[in-house]
Order: structure tokens, then C-alpha cells, then sequence
């Protein structure tokens, strides 16, 4: 028969009393605190013991072992007080790191204000690798030491770069401090850390794979490119786009009135509508392939009724480059021959459709259209001189009547 039984709550008096089937319950003799053992006796839950006009409140107020005993007891007066002025008591709502990242991902995948790039990103992150090696992990127990040994080290052994490892943490960090400001966390558990506290290399950003003197190369491969490669590499190539916009291109985007490609905010990372004005070579180029296409769809690289997915998308450009260069590469290559020809630095940011910084973001309040169509008109004449032009085209036609 299950009991329940006053005590002086210690570590000790929890050990045996979990050693002892009969007891259920442990009720402090010190604190209105009780601690309700669960089923698999390894853990228990707390409860904050109010009486009022002779009636008994429980209000949960975390999870044992995640919660600590020394540390639920010095939370009693803060919890008493709380109460006492109308406020539910604020702990922990999630026994482990598991029940956490879990409850973060979920929330994520509705965040609709978040590009479906960056939720499919922290979902693959989470269930990936926080979860495998943080997941049973009690809250509690998430300290620098532990993550360094569970998820860092790990990580290190298999290989991955820093630039890597940051993004992961990064996602565990985030779904702490979010939990803890929605108040299901008495505390974030990793405020003041910091990566740097792990992996003191310096992360360098990542040296593009085509130099300005690999363009003739890539003119090469597009001669032989399927179709849905040669339009990916095409459209990246002359817009310097991501691979996420890119593949979610629709002909109703482009007007062609307007000379314009109008992207919306929900397909960009940045969650901006971007505007990319359109160049004599531009269109003579998506003319080409438009009529080439070989279905007929609204969507510019059409899967059924959906764009590619982006694995398909990053599938294609591998097949072009045979594995030697990326879609990012596309971009580093286009910002590279921005600089030769002196574009205008914050032109090509809001032609990369890069999010403002510091105090650009407050001063500069002009997109500077005009000054983007004149920049791509630099470029693509530069391209002209390269052999980006009829040639390219006249291998998507043929290849087309094949």
C-alpha cells in the first residue's frame, strides 16, 4: 500500500525513500514542498502545499531529478510569494533537453514569420543531433562541462567544421533562452555561455570555388547541362539569388512590363520582398528558357504542382559543376566580379538581398532600384564578354530538339 511520508527533504532521505516501493509521496517538514515519486521511482515530481479556507492546493513547480532538492528549496519563499500576490508559480515544464528541443521544433514549424529554409534547418538540427546526444539529458544537468562533452567533443570527432557546430549549438542556446522567456524554464540554463568558450578557432568565412577565371569552365558545362540545370545555373549565375529563392522562381514573379523579378518575402531568408531588375541579357536568357521548358507551369523548375525541393535543386547544379563547385558559389562568384567591376558595396548587398547591419539599417532607407539595375547592367555586359550569351542558348535549344 502506497504511503506518503514527512521528512526532511535531503538527497539522502529522496534515495531511500525511492529505494522503498511503498512510498509514493515525501512531504518536507520544513517547507510546504512535496515531492510525488513517479512509477519508475527514478523520478518524482514537486509541488508547492498550500491550505486555504481549510481546502489543500498542489501546484507543480518542476521535476525531480531535473529540478534539485537544494535548489526547489531555495525557490519556496520566491514560489510563496508569487503566489501570493495572484501569480502562478514560475519552473521548469519540461523534465529533460529532449522535452525541450522537442517543444522548440514544434513551435518553429509554425513560426510562419521564419522562412521554411531556416525551420527545416533547425528541425534537421535538432532531431539530427541535439536530440541523439542531448535528448534524456535532465535540464538540470545542462551545464558548459556537459554540453562540451555530449555535443561538442562529438561533433569535433566526426569531423564537422566550426562554422558547423556553431549553427548547432546556436539552435540549443536559442531554444533555451526561448523557453525560459515563455516561462517554462525557471531560468536559461545557458545564459553567458558562448561558443568561443568551446572552439577558440577563429570561424573565417568559406573561400568560394569559382574564381573569376573559372567562368569559361562553367560555360563549358552548360553546354551539356540537362535543362533544370541549366536554368538553375543560368538564373543564379545573372541574379546571384540563394538556392531557396531561386527554386521557387514562378513565371507571375517576373514582369516583364516592368522589367522586374519581384521574389516575396515569405520564398527569401532574409524575409524581404526582393526586387531584381531585368537586363537585355536577362531576358533574352529566361525567354530561352521559358520557351524551352518543357513543362507547362507557373513554377520556372517545376516538380508536379510543387518547386523542386532543394535537395533536387542542389542535385542539379552538382550534376553541371560534376561535384567541383556549389549554388553558394554562384553567389561568391557574382560578388567577386562586382567588386572587379566597382559596384558599389551597399548595392551589392541589396542585390544579394543581405539583411542591413548596425547603423545602415537606421540611416540608409533607400533600395536604390535604379543604381541595381544599372549595377546588373555592368555585370551582365562583363558576363557578355565571358561568352554568356547565344551560345549557352543555342545548347538549351538544341538539346531541346533532341
Amino acid at each position: 500500500m502506497s504511503k506518503s511520508v514527512a521528512v526532511q527533504l535531503s538527497d539522502a532521505s529522496i534515495g531511500r525513500a525511492l529505494a522503498q516501493s511503498e512510498v509514493s509521496e515525501l512531504r518536507d517538514i520544513r517547507q510546504p514542498l512535496a515531492l510525488r515519486v513517479h512509477s519508475d521511482r527514478q523520478k518524482g515530481t514537486w509541488y508547492l502545499v498550500q491550505y486555504k479556507n481549510g481546502q489543500k492546493r498542489r501546484v507543480r513547480v518542476g521535476y525531480f531529478p531535473t529540478l534539485k532538492t537544494k535548489d526547489v528549496q531555495a525557490m519556496v519563499p520566491t514560489l510563496l510569494a508569487q503566489m501570493a500576490v495572484g501569480d502562478e508559480p514560475s519552473a521548469d515544464r519540461f523534465e529533460t533537453v529532449g522535452d525541450l528541443l522537442t517543444w522548440y521544433m514544434q513551435r518553429t514549424d509554425k513560426d510562419h514569420s521564419k522562412s521554411r529554409v531556416w525551420r527545416n534547418a533547425v528541425a534537421s538540427a535538432i532531431t539530427a543531433h541535439l536530440i541523439p546526444r542531448l535528448g534524456d539529458m535532465p535540464l538540470a544537468n545542462l551545464t558548459k562541462a556537459n554540453i562540451d562533452s555530449k555535443l561538442i567533443l562529438p561533433l569535433m570527432g566526426e569531423g564537422l567544421k566550426p562554422s558547423t557546430m556553431r549553427k548547432y549549438w546556436g539552435t540549443l542556446k536559442t531554444a533555451v533562452s526561448m523557453g525560459a522567456k515563455m516561462d517554462l524554464l525557471h531560468r536559461d540554463y545557458m545564459a553567458g555561455m558562448k561558443f568561443v568558450d568551446h572552439v577558440q578557432k577563429r570561424i573565417l568565412p568559406k573561400e568560394g570555388r569559382l574564381m573569376l577565371n573559372k567562368l569559361p569552365t562553367v560555360l563549358e558545362q552548360l553546354q551539356s547541362a540537362a535543362e533544370l540545370g541549366w536554368g538553375l545555373v543560368v538564373v543564379m549565375l545573372m541574379f546571384a539569388t540563394r538556392i531557396g529563392e531561386t527554386r521557387q522562381l514562378r513565371w507571375s514573379m517576373v514582369d516583364w512590363v516592368s522589367r522586374m523579378i519581384v521574389i516575396p518575402a515569405e520564398l527569401t531568408k532574409t524575409n524581404v520582398t526582393h526586387v531584381l531588375p531585368i537586363t537585355p541579357l536577362a531576358e533574352e536568357l529566361l525567354r530561352a528558357y521559358q520557351a524551352c521548358q518543357s513543362a507547362s507551369s507557373d513554377l520556372l523548375f517545376p516538380s508536379g504542382q510543387e518547386a523542386i525541393s532543394s535537395q533536387a535543386a542542389q542535385d542539379a547544379i552538382r550534376l553541371v559543376s560534376k561535384g567541383k563547385w556549389s549554388a553558394h558559389d554562384l553567389r561568391k562568384l557574382a560578388r567577386s566580379a562586382w567588386a572587379e567591376l566597382g559596384i558599389d558595396y551597399w548595392i551589392g548587398e541589396r542585390l544579394l538581398n543581405h539583411k542591413p547591419r548596425g547603423l545602415d539599417a537606421v540611416y540608409i532607407k533607400t533600395d536604390g532600384l535604379a543604381k541595381r539595375m544599372e549595377a546588373l547592367e555592368l555585370y551582365h555586359e562583363w558576363l557578355k564578354t565571358q561568352g554568356v550569351g547565344a551560345g549557352i542558348m543555342q545548347a538549351l535549344r538544341n538539346k531541346r530538339a533532341a
